[in-house]
Formats: structure tokens, C-alpha cells, sequence
């Protein structure tokens, strides 16, 4: 159990600490709000990590207490899900693999919630961790899809790269 806490301790952290600094990367460049599409995944990808980080804080704070984490984590996966699914009907952001894998993914983080016991040997706190660990990685992903993808062109002045002339 100890084990398992550790890893939610640090999930929150990494978790939180990569949603601030989205934030800044959301803050200095103002395409991510002016194009539609853009702005609508950069919401989508900030849950991917807010909801891992709100989860794991929910375990830590719960001191093995089944109940209480369990209904972090559904809680928790029921947003993700309904957020998934209504990111599948938005406009298209070019992501063709991740879109249609979340959905399955956040349904896992309820799913294990509900587990009763142990799975292959795992405590059902642990099986939680690898459903939401999947939730993080797939923020990672699309956060990296995010940053590598061709963006629109910058108007003059305004979100220009350092040392292009303006």
C-alpha cells in the first residue's frame, strides 16, 4: 500500500507540475486561444493532466481508505469520459490514434475503481494506478503532438518565435 501512495504522491506532483507549466505555455503564445480548434485541445490536453494530479491527490488524501479514493476515481474517470466523448465530436486537431483510445481509457480509471479485489496479484489501488498512469501518458502524448505539430503561422508581433525579425 505504502508503495502505491508513493506513486500517487508522485503522480500529483508530476501531474500538477506539467498543468502549470502548459499554462505558461498556453499564456505566451495567443494562438492556442484564437484558433478554435487549437483552443479546444489545449483544453482537452490541460484535463489530461488536472485529472490525474485531482485523482492522485484524492489516494493521498485518503490513507488507504477504499471508499474514499474510489469515488475520487470515478468521480474523476466519469469527467474524463464524458470529456472524451465530447472531444470525439469536436473539429478534428489532426490526432487520429489518441481520440478514439481515450474514451476506453478513462471508462479503465472507473472500471478499476469498481474492482473489488486483488487482479493478477495487484491490490485494487494499483490497478488504478496503471489506468490513470494511462491517462497521464496519453496527456504526454498529446501534449508532444501539441508542441511538434505545424502551427499556423504567427501574425506579425504577436507570438513571433525569439530572434525571427518581427
Amino acid at each position: 500500500m505504502n508503495a502505491a501512495l508513493s506513486f500517487y504522491q508522485l503522480l500529483t506532483t508530476v501531474s500538477f507540475t506539467l498543468l502549470g507549466l502548459w499554462f505558461v505555455v498556453l499564456g505566451l503564445d495567443p494562438r492556442w486561444r484564437q484558433d478554435p480548434t487549437r483552443h479546444r485541445a489545449s483544453l482537452h490536453t490541460t484535463l489530461m493532466f488536472f485529472l490525474p494530479g485531482v485523482m492522485g491527490l484524492g489516494s493521498v488524501l485518503s490513507g488507504g481508505d477504499a471508499l474514499f479514493w474510489r469515488l475520487f476515481f470515478v468521480v474523476g474517470g466519469l469527467v474524463g469520459l464524458v470529456e472524451a466523448v465530447a472531444y470525439l465530436r469536436a473539429p478534428a486537431d489532426g490526432d487520429r490514434v489518441l481520440r478514439p483510445l481515450e474514451p476506453l481509457v478513462y471508462a479503465a480509471v472507473v472500471g478499476a475503481a469498481l474492482v473489488p479485489g486483488p487482479v493478477l496479484g495487484l491490490v485494487p489501488l494499483q490497478v488504478e494506478g496503471l489506468a490513470t498512469g494511462l491517462v497521464f501518458v496519453g496527456g504526454l502524448a498529446r501534449l508532444w503532438l501539441a508542441l511538434t505539430r505545424s502551427a499556423t503561422p504567427a501574425r506579425p508581433g504577436i507570438g513571433a518565435p525569439v530572434g525571427r525579425p518581427r
